[in-house]
């Protein structure tokens, strides 16, 4: 009696074993199946922009922090009425920070070099905003 328990209950065990297989490799409907793969590889793309490795250089953060004690000690001493729309200091910030240190330094030096009322003659006049300033963005240099 008890031999044939034992082969039952393995019997028993053996076929709830087969059955959860069974159940989770089954065939779904495509519909289901193209569904689970399209939101599968949006969530893989998602992870995969998420995730940027973050490295540090203590050369962008000696840049960006030189222009932030810029921006709050030495800036507001100055009366100047600057001429462009993103000051020269903020096109700096952005410039580093979306071309690199290379590119947004000599992008800064040329911002710089055009900063004055001279060669604000030569601006074409679709680039002045409302407020008589000109509308000069990094994004204005970027190559495609």
């Amino acid at each position: 009696m008890q031999k044939s328990l034992n082969k039952v209950s393995v019997h028993v065990i053996l076929l709830a074993f087969f059955f959860l297989l069974v159940r989770e490799v089954r065939s779904q409907s495509l519909k289901t199946d193209l569904t689970y793969l399209i939101q599968k590889d949006s969530s893989a793309k998602l992870l995969v922009q998420t995730q940027k490795p973050k490295t540090f250089n203590p050369i962008l953060l000696f840049l960006n922090g030189s222009l932030k004690v810029y921006q709050k000690v030495i800036s507001p001493q100055f009366s100047a009425n600057c001429l462009y729309e993103l000051s020269c200091s903020r096109f700096s910030q952005s410039a580093i920070q979306e071309y690199g240190i290379v590119k947004g330094l000599a992008l800064t030096a040329d911002r710089l070099a055009r900063c004055n009322r001279i060669s604000g003659t030569t601006i074409n006049p679709f680039r002045v905003n409302e407020q008589g300033k000109v509308i000069d963005s990094p994004k204005m240099y970027k190559i495609e």
